[in-house]
């Protein structure tokens, strides 16, 4: 699952999550998340669809978003890009944004699944490869025809939601309360808690656990850094508050958090055999 969100260092981020739950966050990436198995019910801009194995969802830079994992062990795709891999499409990415971004399995090309998971495959081999552009580009002219776009407004920036997610996304590796939120936003903390309340639909104190968990999550699965080392650099005050956060939002602890990735990444079907073939309108 994909972890470092806003501050992303890493130009292209391309994993298999299991079971992924993420709060409303951004940044200024490409974002894919493709459904393989189970259901999630995805939020972006807003609008909330349950997706189903061989959906899509398509977000594009800087729009708030969100997923809950409906059943245990839900996989999928998730490829996170900085447009330079994107060829052409930067700048229809940057000024708009899909009416609807969620496109399911019905309706989706069949080249759009095959470039995906083969993007997936090819980050299991390598870090860099030339094929990662093309694919991304793939999936765009596949997809971008199907969907109705809008233009950006002003407005988006300002969006309170927007202000919210970048902060906490650029800082929640450190000590942060809801004190400190309301005066970097310039806002009374008993009203940037009502706001958590009604835009968020949860607290800041579950919300930025999500982030750190998500955080979490991410390391396991991809690092051979220790508990007490990823429970550090999410932002954890103990190792102690960590076990007990984890267990209480995914049900199991960090280690068979970890086993479980890498059985999911192994298993058969998720990566090898035949890639498919490029197929034509």
């Amino acid at each position: 699952m994909h972890a470092f969100v806003e501050a992303r260092h890493e130009p292209l981020s391309i994993h298999l999550s299991t079971g992924l739950t993420f709060p409303l966050h951004l940044h200024p990436q490409l974002e894919l998340f493709l459904v393989l198995t189970g259901s999630s019910s995805v939020t972006v801009r807003g609008q909330t669809q349950v997706l189903g194995p061989g959906a899509l969802a398509l977000i594009f830079p800087n729009q708030v978003h969100s997923y809950t994992a409906l059943e245990p062990g839900t996989g999928a795709v998730l490829v996170v890009c900085d447009l330079s891999y994107t060829g052409g499409y930067a700048d229809t990415l940057l000024r708009s944004h899909p009416e609807d971004p969620f496109l399911s399995g019905e309706k989706l090309h069949p080249n759009v699944p095959y470039a995906i998971q083969e993007l997936e495959r090819e980050a299991r081999l390598q870090r860099e490869s030339p094929v990662f552009g093309p694919l991304i580009q793939l999936v765009l002219a596949r997809a971008l025809p199907q969907l109705r776009l809008a233009k950006n407004s002003a407005a988006d920036r300002r969006e309170l939601t927007y202000q919210i997610s970048q902060y906490v996304g650029e800082h929640f590796r450190e000590p942060l309360t809801l004190g400190t939120l309301a005066r970097e936003l310039g806002m009374n903390k008993y009203h940037l808690s009502h706001v958590f309340s009604e835009k968020m639909g949860q607290s800041f104190p579950a919300y930025l656990s999500r982030i750190r968990i998500s955080c979490a999550c991410s390391a396991l699965a991809e690092t051979d850094r220790s508990v007490t080392q990823i429970a550090e650099e999410c932002g954890f005050e103990s190792q102690r508050s960590f076990f007990r956060v984890f267990q209480q939002q995914l049900g199991t602890t960090p280690l068979q958090y970890r086993k479980n990735s890498r059985s999911l990444e192994a298993s058969p079907g998720r990566g090898e055999g035949s890639a498919g073939e490029i197929l034509p309108h």
